[in-house]
């Protein structure tokens, strides 16, 4: 574990609702213990979600970028620690070390970009730039953010090779106090809709299921671009950008349907996953043959 300058932020436990078929927590949920770990990490800095009511400001998140390092199996217990890496006038660059204490391991990290609709106040931003520890080499982004994202519309998607893996309506309770689509759903929205991309490059996912094989998610990143409300309905879009021998790079594309606008955009990066002895998978070639006639024109 690293810096001792991080502070608790938020704890709790797995629950078995929050596994996926790989009998792991899921993707999203790491997002949703970044998110309430930021409130806790405001608010011991002075500009918690009370003390941003009071002053009329909003604060929402631009990114997250999150490594996925270890499983988190039903009831083992999960700690959050955090701290400021970066400060701006309006922005501030938040680091969360996602904790098994059980085991003494670091289970996943996350950095978030955090955007406020004005300057910070000037207390806030002094003890935050006060409480800024190194942003270590560890978390930094490994196989993400090297693609240029273009900022398209939902009608431009299909040329570039993207498909349609999800189309839903936004619920009030996946949304904040403000009525704003919360980042887990986003990952949830992508999560739920890997299945679909798998068997459009040809995977069979329900006789992978069968032999026991299932995908993992090692690494993704997320922009956020527009806040989706409740009420509107969400299409999302993906496709293969890039793989080699064991990993998949993915690119989700998430649209509010009415507008055609993009609303967020995520590069994944995955793997095929053996559920028996719990490693990850080679694909051979005639696999690999499959995903390049897949391949998105980005």
């Amino acid at each position: 574990m690293s810096s001792p300058a991080l502070i608790p932020t938020f704890s709790t436990a797995v629950n078995t609702w929050q596994c996926d078929e790989n009998n792991h927590l899921n993707v999203q949920f790491y997002t949703e213990f970044a998110h309430e770990a930021s409130a806790s990490l405001l608010a011991h800095l002075g500009f918690g979600p009370r003390a941003q009511r009071s002053a009329g400001s909003v604060s929402r998140p631009v990114d997250d970028h999150v490594r996925y390092l270890r499983e988190f199996r039903v009831v083992e217990p999960v700690e959050v620690h955090s701290a400021p890496v970066e400060v701006g006038e309006r922005d501030l660059v938040a680091y969360h070390e996602v904790r098994n204490p059980a085991k003494g391991e670091v289970a996943a990290t996350i950095r978030r970009r955090i955007e406020c609709d004005r300057p910070w106040p000037a207390a806030f931003r002094a003890r935050a730039q006060a409480a800024c520890v190194p942003f270590p080499d560890s978390a930094r982004p490994r196989s993400v953010g090297k693609l240029a994202l273009p900022d398209l519309t939902l009608a431009e998607a299909p040329a570039i090779g993207l498909v349609e893996v999800g189309r839903t309506q936004i619920t009030p309770d996946e949304c904040d106090e403000r009525g704003d689509f919360l980042p887990r759903h986003h990952f949830g929205r992508y999560s739920d809709g890997a299945p679909v991309l798998w068997n459009h490059m040809g995977f069979d996912r329900t006789a992978m299921q069968e032999r026991q094989e299932g995908s993992v998610v090692v690494e993704m990143l997320n922009r956020y671009r527009r806040p989706l409300k409740a009420g509107d309905l969400a299409v999302v879009m993906s496709g293969l950008a890039s793989f080699t021998d064991k990993t998949v790079v993915f690119t989700h594309f998430l649209f509010e349907a009415e507008s055609g606008t993009l609303a967020a955009c995520a590069e994944a990066v995955g793997m095929k996953f053996d559920q028996k002895i719990r490693k990850i998978m080679t694909f051979p070639a005639e696999d690999r043959a499959r995903m390049e006639a897949r391949r998105l024109r980005l």
